[in-house]
C-alpha cells in the first residue's frame, strides 16, 4: 500500500508539474503594414502572447479575404514566422483583411490595396495591342512614332480589357516607337513591315468607345429606330395612297 501511495504521489506531481508547465495564450496579434500596391509582395506574421505579454509558441489558423470577402489564402503557422505571398496586377483595390484563429480567440487586421492603372503594350505584326493588367480603368494618351512621324491614340480600357490598333504608311520597312503618358513606358521595334497609303492609325478593332459612353450608343441606336420605324410607316402610307 505504502509503494502504490509513493506511485500516485509521483503521478500527481508529475501532472501537477505538467499543468504548471503548460502557457495559455491571452493575446494574438497581427502585425503587417497599411498599404501595398498590386504586384507586391505582402508580409505578415501572427504572434501568440501570455498573460505577462511574452511570445510563445503556438499554431494559427488564418486566411486572408480581398475587399468582396473571398478568401485568397489560407493557412496554418507557427507563431511568430513570417507568410508572404504576391498581389497579383489585377489585384482588387480597397482594404483587405487578415483572420487569425487560435483556440477560442479570433483578431482581424485591415490592410489597403492600393490602385494600379497599367498596361502591357506588344506589337503583332502591324498591330499594336494594349490589355489594362492593372485594377482600375486604364485612361491614357499613347504617342506612336512611324518612322519619322508621330501619331496619337487616345486609350480608355475597362480593367481586362484590350484594344487593338493597326498601324499603317506606303509600303517598307519602319523603326516604332510608343510611348505611354508622360513617358511611364517607352518601347522601341524595328525594321516593322507596313503597309498602306498614309501614315496613320487606320482601324481601331475592339474600341472601347461605346462602352465609355454607352449613353451616346443608346441615343444613336433609337434614332436610327425612330428613322427606321417611320421610314417603314411612309412606306405603307404610300401604298395605301396609290390603292
Amino acid at each position: 500500500m505504502v509503494k502504490k501511495g509513493i506511485v500516485f504521489s509521483v503521478i500527481g506531481l508529475l501532472f501537477v508539474s505538467f499543468l504548471v508547465g503548460i502557457v495559455y495564450a491571452e493575446k494574438l496579434d497581427i502585425q503587417v503594414e497599411n498599404n501595398y500596391v498590386p504586384g507586391e509582395e505582402v508580409s505578415f506574421k501572427i504572434v501568440l502572447y501570455n498573460d505577462e505579454n511574452n511570445e510563445i509558441q503556438g499554431q494559427v489558423n488564418y486566411a486572408v479575404q480581398n475587399y468582396y470577402s473571398e478568401v485568397v489564402d489560407r493557412g496554418v503557422v507557427n507563431s511568430g514566422e513570417v507568410i508572404s505571398f504576391n498581389l497579383l496586377g489585377n489585384a482588387i483595390q480597397g482594404p483587405w483583411k487578415i483572420i487569425a484563429n487560435y483556440n477560442e480567440i479570433e483578431v482581424n487586421r485591415l490592410f489597403n490595396v492600393g490602385e494600379l492603372e497599367k498596361a502591357k503594350i506588344s506589337l503583332e505584326g502591324d498591330v499594336l495591342v494594349l490589355e489594362n493588367i492593372g485594377n482600375t480603368a486604364y485612361e491614357k494618351k499613347i504617342l506612336i512614332y512611324i518612322g519619322q512621324e508621330d501619331q496619337t491614340a487616345q486609350v480608355f480600357l475597362e480593367i481586362g480589357q484590350s484594344k487593338q490598333i493597326k498601324l499603317t504608311a506606303p509600303d517598307g520597312e519602319y523603326d516604332i516607337r510608343v510611348i505611354e503618358g508622360n513617358e511611364e513606358q517607352t518601347l522601341e521595334f524595328e525594321k516593322v513591315s507596313l503597309t498602306g497609303n498614309v501614315v496613320g492609325l487606320e482601324i481601331v478593332l475592339g474600341g472601347s468607345y461605346w462602352k465609355k459612353y454607352p449613353m451616346v450608343f443608346a441615343f444613336l441606336a433609337t434614332i436610327l429606330l425612330v428613322e427606321a420605324v417611320v421610314g417603314v410607316l411612309k412606306i405603307v402610307n404610300r401604298k395605301k395612297s396609290n390603292k
